[in-house]
């Protein structure tokens, strides 16, 4: 575990972080350098928007809308709730890795309300951001446990159906967060036919896109991927059970969810989108490893790749 924790001091000392401009119609609420991470809360007047975000704007970690702070406002976060669609019954038991504004934690809570909900977040500023700008409020069934994401998962007692991969430090997932290592520990974390639902951004941005494939493809025996319209994220639903879940099946059970539950996003529509894995694996992609650092990776990229 030391070598984790190096390898999150010499990002923060690698990437030192800057503000950065604001638009005409945005105004600053707060602003700190924690000690993981740099975090800006923004407010756009005109949108009636409020975003947590870091040094970089395509990279905003959560938000709401002012008026309808229970609507979820980014694709990425709606796209998430498609994995219900892979389960056979209502989750039970949930953890959530990774906090940002809370949006996420507080939209499920909603609508499942005798869920148990866990949420690992390693950054204390993190947890008072949520709750001081975007009404994310613990109750007797939702905890949030400050605490490393890997950690808790390692310490953990109980076992979850449906556990939320969402932890970024700035515009990237810590990368002990990625490995094959971490992932075996979240799937022994799962009840039996639990499922594993990831927010990762594409080729794109990642240059870490084809490993963290095939890292989940070792993991799991079943991977399914939906890729955003509107934004560069892709949704991960990675499942442990005996067989894979069919398009037309979670297409039907999206459709049952999205009925029974009333949600105000529309789950058949992100149920379309269903892509199987093999559309993305590569072979000649690296599989990650506790002993495989991030810098390596620049070497193991498609050829002609951004």
């Amino acid at each position: 575990m030391l070598k984790i924790y190096c390898l999150l001091v010499v990002s923060l000392l690698l990437f030192p972080q800057q503000g950065l401009a604001l638009e005409p119609s945005e105004k600053m609420l707060f602003e700190k350098n924690s000690l993981y991470q740099y975090i800006q809360v923004i407010e756009d007047t005109a949108k009636k928007e409020r975003y947590v975000r870091n040094h970089k704007r395509e990279y905003t970690q959560g938000g709401i809308y002012v008026d309808a702070p229970d609507k979820l406002l980014f694709e990425f976060t709606q796209l998430i709730f498609v994995s219900l669609a892979f389960l056979d019954r209502e989750p039970k038991d949930v953890l959530f890795v990774g906090l940002g504004a809370g949006a996420m934690p507080k939209y499920f809570a909603a609508r499942y309300r005798d869920a148990a909900i866990d949420v690992a977040e390693i950054d204390p500023d993190m947890v008072t951001v949520a709750q001081k700008f975007f009404y994310f409020k613990e109750n007797e069934k939702m905890k949030v446990h400050v605490e490393d994401g890997r950690l808790f998962v390692k310490r953990a007692k109980k076992k979850y159906d449906w556990i939320i991969l969402d932890a970024y430090q700035n515009d990237y997932i810590p990368f002990h967060l990625t490995t094959l290592e971490f992932l075996n520990e979240v799937k022994s974390r799962l009840k039996d036919d639990g499922v594993v639902v990831a927010n990762i951004t594409s080729p794109y941005r990642n240059k870490f896109f084809d490993s963290m494939v095939m890292t989940y493809l070792k993991a799991f025996p079943h991977l399914v991927l939906f890729k955003g319209k509107k934004s560069a994220n892709f949704i991960f639903v990675a499942t442990s059970g005996s067989e894979a879940k069919a398009k037309d099946s979670v297409e039907a059970r999206a459709r049952k969810i999205q009925a029974a539950r009333k949600f105000d996003i529309d789950l058949t529509d992100f149920a379309s989108r269903y892509e199987p894995s093999e559309t993305y694996a590569w072979s000649g992609a690296k599989v990650l490893t506790d002993d495989f650092a991030p810098v390596h990776l620049y070497q193991y990229q498609k050829s002609g790749a951004p």
